[in-house]
């Protein structure tokens, strides 16, 4: 190639590349208006969402319904405006959303392979919601091994509680509704059972007196229905008796402090009671 024809070449390329960064420019800035527009749309379904979780949370409270269910729902639907206001908003803004869309199909079915946990967790809490095994602020059993805590939150995929000795739990929805949940919250009143031991020198009705007239006069016993005592059992050295007193199930160490109560009267007394007189899960009763 002559010199001429390359020189020629160069000056008709010079030529063109400012017409080019023209245009360019020119298209930039007829996307700025669409642009912001879709950011703004961005705030706009973020802060809405949010006031509309707020709305159905307090209209959930005001029909005095489940504040895990409405909790659970507000959660959903704010996903769900966001979802659409963000596709909305992408789309306004020119982006290609059709082709993103499948490039996270297909990312997303290799995610999924890996989360697939995770979408148990949340498909349980939806079963959770529509068995309502419990609620917020009631005392649960849950687990293996069993584990007691006061439900605070259910969220999309995992329950938060609370110990009896101040300790946050965090339990996948998966793991929460695979095992036995025994809810203690369900019932204002408890049953509480105190096996005792009597020797045979002792008179059974002196010691049903005692006990009875204990736990009657404990603050935390229930009068109605009245405390009761029960032989449930004779062997060759002694009879096991039953008591059995009710209270409130807010009062958490009612346990504790019945058992203290009616063992300091037994020895008091001089009589040699065993209070209680089989093995009792501490942890549990409280």
């Amino acid at each position: 190639m002559e010199k001429a024809q390359v020189e020629r070449l160069a000056t008709d390329g010079m030529k063109a590349l400012p017409f080019t960064l023209d245009s360019f420019g020119q298209s930039l800035l007829a996307l700025v208006p669409d642009v912001l527009t879709g950011l703004v749309l961005l705030l706009a379904v973020w802060f809405g969402a949010k006031v509309v979780q707020q709305i159905v949370i307090r209209g959930a409270r005001r029909m005095r319904g489940d504040d895990i269910v409405g909790g659970y729902l507000a959660n959903m639907i704010r996903i769900l405006l966001l979802a659409i206001g963000w596709v909305t908003a992408l789309q306004i803004m020119h982006v290609p959303v059709e082709t993103l869309l499948a490039t996270l199909g297909i990312s997303g079915l290799i995610i999924g392979l890996g989360a697939r946990q995770s979408i148990a967790n949340f498909f349980f809490g939806m079963l959770m919601l529509t068995a309502q095994p419990f609620k917020r602020g009631d005392l649960i059993e849950f687990g293996r091994p069993p584990q007691i805590g006061r439900v605070t939150d259910v969220r999309l995929s995992y329950t938060r509680l609370v110990s009896p000795d101040n300790v946050r739990l965090v339990v996948p929805n998966s793991v929460m509704w695979r095992t036995k949940i025994v809810n203690f919250s369900t019932f204002d009143r408890r049953a509480i059972h105190i096996p005792i031991a009597v020797p045979y020198d002792l008179d059974m009705d002196w010691v049903e007196d005692l006990a009875l007239d204990v736990l009657r006069q404990h603050e935390e016993v229930e009068d109605d229905p009245p405390p009761r005592f029960t032989v449930a059992n004779v062997t060759p050295d002694e009879v096991r008796a039953l008591l059995v007193a009710w209270s409130r199930v807010d009062r958490m160490h009612s346990f504790g402090a019945i058992v203290t109560r009616v063992r300091e009267a037994f020895e008091t007394a001089g009589m040699e009671v065993k209070v209680p007189a089989a093995d009792v899960d501490l942890r549990r009763e409280e």
